[in-house]
């Protein structure tokens, strides 16, 4: 980052934004950055509506007057009092929220300061842009400690540990390897504190202390409010469809290590367009088991109530939100998301665009994203989105989920059976197939579960093939209940999708499973 910044100092951008709640480490890359031998005669100053202004590259901070803590008197001293220098802002938001004239002050100063060596950098948790200032503002994203970085961390704890003989340690290679995955993801506030507990709680650091941390994590990552940890599930658990399975499995590979010296690229993501409870989430967290990666939901609804509505928000939200994912490498879920990006339409006239910038970001990190993050992404019907929300590079494959056949249908009742101790070698499998047509993976589970509470209410005897199809013959699925909407989805699917061609079916109830964008 100490790179981009300069070459942005350099370039003279005159204000500059990092949203971080990390003020601190911020802080200290802006400060080696003005330690250097081409920035170092500028000058370095913070500020803060409690400090106000004061030059800290000296032994001592010096603290400057002129009523400085005042919002717009710090501008002032800034355009007209200094020939140089590198200004840090702390929490200059809320004047923006509060004072109008702060931001055509900023816009002056801006233009004013273009051709000095001057720079304001902003820090701030968040720093909501009016479109007044869009054009005047750069943000830089300062990116989560990566594994390196938290390895330095990590060794630095372990030094100060070794001299604490109340303290146990047991860390090998292969320990520590698996603290710095689990740490993955958070601040390095969080970092230290995730490190301090588990010391607290093991009275020490070893093997019990990833999983310790793991917990941590998962709090921290829900503290976010948009993010929310999920736990994957087997292959196994996941019935019929055996080309969804072998193309996860096909799209895992392209992230091997050997895939990457190939010159292979990791695959982007998923959507999966499909009925209501033939299965999407479930292969989502199926395919963050065949990969080996964590599985993380982004919730938009979350992302975009963040702030309370203040301009600028919901984009600072999804930065963070995808900064996390990157750091991780996560499988990234994100459901109805014809929903999610549906809203870029009339975003200008009922938000004033805020939505539109928002998604907007979202649909470019989707575009240029690289490295290890997989979007899996689930949409029950996506007729309504444009062209440009779901075409080729934002995601590897786009597949149609329909309602499974008959033999899907066996081995699905096979998978749920299995899950709840029975041996499906003991029921009619091709039965309950045949009587279930039209019925989705959800309803299948529901006959399964019905059957097995009409069996139990029977003397708590053993649950047979009849209580089963007893249940099936009780339900009305919803492919009867909202049988034209059904056929129309499955028709357009046919026309727009490529099919693949071994799973063809002249019958519409036995609909392709895969279908390729």
């Amino acid at each position: 980052m100490i790179e981009e910044l300069d070459v942005l100092i350099r370039a003279r951008y005159p204000l500059l934004c990092i949203n971080t709640h990390e003020e601190m480490r911020a802080l200290r890359i802006v400060t080696a950055l003005a330690s250097t031998q081409r920035h170092k005669d500028k000058g370095l100053y913070t500020w803060s509506r409690v400090r106000g202004l004061a030059r800290i590259d000296g032994k001592r901070p010096q603290a400057i007057g002129d009523q400085s803590e005042d919002t717009l008197a710090v501008l002032e001293l800034i355009d007209n009092k200094f020939e140089s220098g590198i200004f840090v802002l702390f929490d200059y938001h809320r004047g923006l929220e509060q004072d109008h004239m702060v931001i055509r002050r900023l816009r002056e100063l801006a233009h004013s300061i273009k051709s000095q060596p001057k720079n304001v950098i902003f820090v701030s948790p968040q720093f909501p842009i009016p479109p007044e200032l869009e054009k005047e503002v750069k943000f830089i994203d300062l990116p989560l400690p990566s594994a390196k970085d938290i390895e330095v961390m990590l060794d630095d704890s372990l030094v100060g540990l070794e001299e604490n003989p109340d303290v146990s340690l047991s860390v090998d290679d292969r320990t520590k390897e698996g603290l710095v995955q689990a740490l993955l993801g958070l601040t390095e506030t969080e970092i230290e504190n995730a490190l301090a507990k588990a010391v607290i709680t093991s009275r020490g650091l070893g093997p019990d202390s990833i999983q310790l941390i793991l917990d941590e994590k998962k709090d921290a990552i829900r503290q976010s409010g948009s993010l929310t940890y999920v736990h994957p599930e087997p292959l196994s658990s996941y019935g019929g469809y055996a080309r969804h399975r072998e193309l996860i499995q096909e799209l895992a590979l392209t992230f091997t290590p050997q895939a990457q010296v190939y010159g292979i690229e990791p695959a982007k993501g998923i959507l999966a367009v499909g009925l209501p409870g033939v299965g999407k989430d479930l292969l989502k967290r199926v395919t963050s088991s065949i990969m080996g990666k964590a599985l993380i939901d982004l919730d938009m609804a979350a992302v975009m109530g963040e702030g309370g509505g203040i301009i600028g928000s919901g984009a600072m939200a999804i930065r963070r939100a995808l900064s996390i994912a990157e750091t991780l490498s996560c499988v990234l879920g994100l459901s109805e998301f014809e929903k999610a990006v549906g809203g870029l339409a009339s975003s200008n006239r009922t938000d004033g665009g805020e939505t539109a910038r928002t998604l907007g970001h979202l649909l470019n990190w989707m575009q240029d994203r690289k490295g290890g993050v997989f979007l899996f992404a689930t949409a029950n019907d996506v007729r309504d989105l444009a062209g440009e929300q779901i075409r080729e590079g934002r995601f590897t494959k786009i597949i149609f989920v329909d309602l499974p056949d008959k033999q899907d249908r066996a081995h699905i009742f096979a998978v749920h059976l299995s899950k709840r101790s029975r041996d499906p070698e003991r029921f009619d499998l091709a039965a309950l197939a045949e009587a279930s047509e039209g019925f989705s993976g959800a309803e299948i589970e529901n006959a399964v579960k019905g059957g097995l509470l009409r069996a139990f209410r029977d003397d708590a005897r053993e649950v047979t093939t009849d209580d089963i199809l007893a249940k099936i013959n009780s339900t009305r699925p919803l492919s009867e209940v909202k049988r034209e909407q059904i056929e129309e989805l499955r028709n357009w699917a046919k026309t727009h999708l490529a099919l693949d061609g071994n799973e063809a079916s002249n019958t519409t109830t036995s609909a392709a499973r895969r279908l390729e964008l």
